[in-house]
């Protein structure tokens, strides 16, 4: 599966559920929601040769919050980059198709590593698997399972 493939199949109406485990006060946080995510051409980046663009927006029924994803990858680099970009801030992410369906993302920032793990299991369903830790010590993981829906 290619980068674009890949891509395309995040792109829908997905039911939501989230399940995070907070290791030192031993805290598990579960919620559920339906959200959107579909691709944008709106955004103005000049892009370089030899670099493939794509932009979303993630949206949320709820809450009316919306999330934008920029993700860009030179042809013949193994990583690309992603940029989060919400109301009041930007985060920056590498990435990286894991296997075949499976894209990694990451971060590290003051020895603080974040790992995400998102496997696209079928057209339908998709797991997440996201993990923070402090050197070698774990802070916390999250588990998502996420069904597409049609209407």
């Amino acid at each position: 599966m290619t980068y674009k493939n890949i891509l395309d199949k995040l792109v829908g109406k997905w039911i939501h559920q989230r399940t995070s485990y907070f290791i030192h006060n031993q805290q598990i946080d579960y919620h559920q929601e339906e959200i959107k995510l579909k691709q944008i051409d709106n955004i103005y980046i000049s892009t370089k040769d030899n670099n493939s663009l794509y932009q979303y927006e993630l949206s949320n029924k709820i809450n009316n919050q919306k999330i934008y994803y920029i993700f860009s990858k030179q042809e013949e680099s193994e990583f690309g980059k992603l940029h989060k970009i919400t109301n009041d801030e930007i985060k920056y992410y590498r990435f990286t198709i894991h296997t075949h369906n499976c894209i990694k993302i990451e971060s590290v920032r003051e020895n603080i590593s974040y790992n995400e793990y998102i496997y696209l299991i079928n057209n339908r369903f998709k797991i997440t698997i996201s993990i923070l830790k402090r050197g070698q010590k774990y802070l916390a993981t999250s588990f998502i399972s996420e069904i597409k829906i049609f209407n």
